[in-house]
């Protein structure tokens, strides 16, 4: 969403008073340019007169000043705009991607190609960038931590790296090394994990190493992070999940995840509310084995175990997957936070 500043409402009744005298003033002269009498009345009010007609005139003005302010503005960001702007006579590669004759260029700095922020390409040329073919590309410079980005649009699902990317969204490069580097993109219809369909909208991102790790060939290949929006779910562990965050390996398989339960699920002798959040446990906990998942009912609810007992929100549950439960812990003690937590979104 774009976010737009409206003027108080105290410029909107100023711009209408404006209007109405500006109107008066108009119509009066008009009345004084046609009628006799007029003029007489106003030969015998002459100081009376003048001074209405000046205080006409004066507040009359802002409508028309606001205006011309207006207009005066936006041709001065058209000129600067179009000083900004050039077309390529001929091919050329700029931030790494190869730009045909043709493309529109947006400069920072009037004459300096290597100074573009967005390109438009010919409608029958698009430009390639590893493996896609964009329309439009935007370039935003490195500051602080944040290395240099590219941004692309396309106009039909393309894949990168395995995965189907929809036209729908820009996909993300990172410059590294002078080469766009593909960074993340939101998913089209069709793509498929574990065999599972993958909700159409989610936001695939490439999972960067800690800095300092060491990788081997293997570790090389690039890790992801996915992150599903919306009401459709995701089938994780054999439970559908939504809101699901989930990081993947190099082979694609989830190395850790969390998630919200679609409907009430049950596994051994628990039976977990819709709404129950379901994440990877901790290797620190104690009694801990690698696959074992942790259940933590939302607030206001509780997980039943075959029996009767509950479990009720601000404690978790320790389960193993294939139905044990090992223990219940607090959410303190299984370190889930038990308050509404932040996501960080594209």
């Amino acid at each position: 969403m774009i976010p737009v500043s409206l003027p108080g409402g105290n410029f909107y009744v100023l711009m209408v008073v404006s209007l109405a005298c500006l109107s008066t003033l108009l119509t009066w002269l008009a009345v004084l340019a046609t009628t006799r009498n007029a003029r007489l009345w106003l030969g015998e009010h002459r100081r009376a007169g003048t001074i209405l007609m000046t205080i006409l005139a004066l507040i009359g003005a802002i409508f028309p000043y606001q205006q011309f302010s207006l207009w005066f503005s936006a041709h001065r960001d058209a000129q600067a705009e179009a000083g900004r702007k050039t077309v390529l006579a001929h091919s050329a590669r700029l931030a790494g991607v190869d730009m045909p004759a043709g493309t529109v260029l947006s400069l920072t700095t009037p004459g300096d190609l290597n100074s573009f922020d967005r390109a438009v390409f010919p409608e029958t040329q698009p430009a390639p960038i590893q493996g896609v073919v964009a329309s439009r590309l935007f370039r935003y410079p490195a500051s602080g931590k944040q290395p240099e980005t590219l941004s692309a649009e396309i106009t039909r699902d393309q894949a990168q790296e395995g995965w189907l990317c929809a036209h729908g969204h820009r996909i993300e490069f990172v410059m590294q090394g002078g080469e766009p580097r593909f960074a993340s993109c939101h998913l089209a219809i069709g793509n498929t994990l574990n065999q599972q369909p993958v909700p159409p909208g989610t936001w695939l991102k490439v999972d960067e190493p800690a800095r300092g790790t060491t990788l081997d060939a293997a570790s090389a290949t690039p890790r992801w992070l996915l992150r599903t929006e919306g009401s459709e779910a995701l089938t994780v562990a054999q439970m559908p999940l939504l809101k699901v965050d989930m990081r993947l390996d190099g082979q694609r398989h989830a190395s850790q995840f969390e998630g919200l339960l679609a409907r009430e699920t049950a596994l051994g002798v628990m039976t977990y509310p819709a709404g129950t959040r379901v994440l990877s446990a901790n290797p620190r906990l104690p009694g801990v084995q690698p696959g074992d998942l942790l259940f933590s009912p939302a607030r206001g609810r509780s997980a039943r175990r075959n029996g009767g007992a509950e479990v009720a929100a601000g404690k978790s549950v320790l389960q193993a997957p294939d139905g044990t439960v090992r223990s219940v812990l607090s959410n303190h003690d299984a370190g889930v936070l038990d308050v509404a937590d932040m996501r960080i979104g594209p």
